[in-house]
């Protein structure tokens, strides 16, 4: 939890510590409706908003913010850093470098098969006859 600032909480805030909340105050509810039979969410009483105000002003004032009937805070998730998406030039930087080193290690053998490939061609078309 972050450092929390001397914040001025009115007496009418203060007030509302000296009694704790119930589960109904700070938890959704699902409730049937009798004459239709569905069941829709009520929201809770006391907001998210507010409740976070209490449990700064139960701090404030040394109080447990869960021996008021606050909710315990949720452990935080670890921040998942994704790599950017970058251009696709920068993507494909590696997979290119990669080809390029590849092709310049084979570059004897290829050398050497395209002259061959040259000799064949030329002494196709070089003629039989004598003249």
């Amino acid at each position: 939890m972050s450092t929390i600032s001397k914040r001025v909480f009115s007496k009418k805030f203060l007030d509302r510590l000296s009694k704790p909340l119930s589960e109904a105050d700070v938890k959704p509810q699902l409730v049937l409706n009798e004459k239709t039979g569905k069941s829709y969410w009520r929201p809770p009483q006391v907001s998210l908003r507010t409740q976070a105000d209490l449990r700064k002003a139960c701090i404030q004032e040394g109080i447990d913010p869960v021996s008021m009937g606050l909710p315990p805070l949720a452990p935080k998730k670890p921040l998942r850093i994704l790599p950017n998406k970058g251009e696709k030039h920068e993507r494909m930087r590696g997979e290119r470098e990669q080809n390029i080193r590849n092709n310049l290690d084979r570059m004897p053998q290829i050398i050497e098969a395209w002259k061959e490939d040259k000799l064949k061609e030329a002494s196709k078309k070089k003629t039989t006859m004598p003249f």
